[in-house]
């Protein structure tokens, strides 16, 4: 019998967001410093959310994605279910909206993994992306941030921007930009990933 969520979860990436190309040779990414984390749509309101992670912006309108951090009464990341993720609706009035099944399991969704150490830090993955592994943990401060891989460098990741066409009968991503701040020397950095 074909597990639903597996096929369901397949053609959702295959059809929306190409976001699993059938070889590495189809995505060209680059990364570089930028001297700033430039919008790429400096009209869309930008999130300033409650420990607030990082966020994800699409061409196709403002709506934006947020993955804030859900605290405990310590002030720490739950250690059941660390991460809130919902939209803003900035399209309509910017109310909060949480995200549907279809969104939650096969788009935008988190998939955590065990601790890992330090700073009871916390592997996850947004489920479009499971090739892209991200690390939740506190700071020097005890601010709560998002890590994630970019090229040879640990970044704090601030946002995510998806350039969509949605002229066909599904969308599809064109190319996904991430933008983050090198963990060592505090550089801005740009991560251009072209689909090809």
């Amino acid at each position: 019998m074909v597990d639903l969520r597996t096929l369901a979860r397949f053609l959702f990436l295959l059809a929306a967001f190409a976001t699993a190309p059938a070889c590495a040779d189809d995505i060209k990414s680059t990364v570089g410093e930028v001297s700033s984390l430039q919008a790429m749509r400096p009209e869309f309101p930008v999130p300033n959310e409650p420990n607030m992670l990082f966020y994800v912006q699409r061409s196709v309108n403002a709506n934006t994605v947020v993955y804030a951090a859900r605290l405990n009464g310590q002030g720490s990341p739950d250690a059941d279910n660390p991460i809130d993720v919902y939209w803003r609706w900035y399209n309509v009035d910017g109310h909060r909206k949480p995200l549907n099944f279809i969104e939650r399991e096969m788009a935008y969704g988190v998939k955590l993994e065990g601790t890992s150490g330090a700073r009871g830090s916390r592997s996850f993955e947004v489920a479009a992306l499971p090739s892209r592994k991200l690390i939740l943990e506190e700071d020097s401060r005890g601010k709560p941030r998002a890590l994630i891989q970019m090229g040879d460098r640990l970044a704090k990741l601030v946002y995510v921007y998806l350039n969509v066409d949605d002229s066909g009968f599904m969308p599809s991503v064109k190319s996904i930009d991430l933008f983050g701040i090198d963990t060592l020397t505090g550089k801005f950095l740009h991560e251009h990933d072209l689909h090809g």
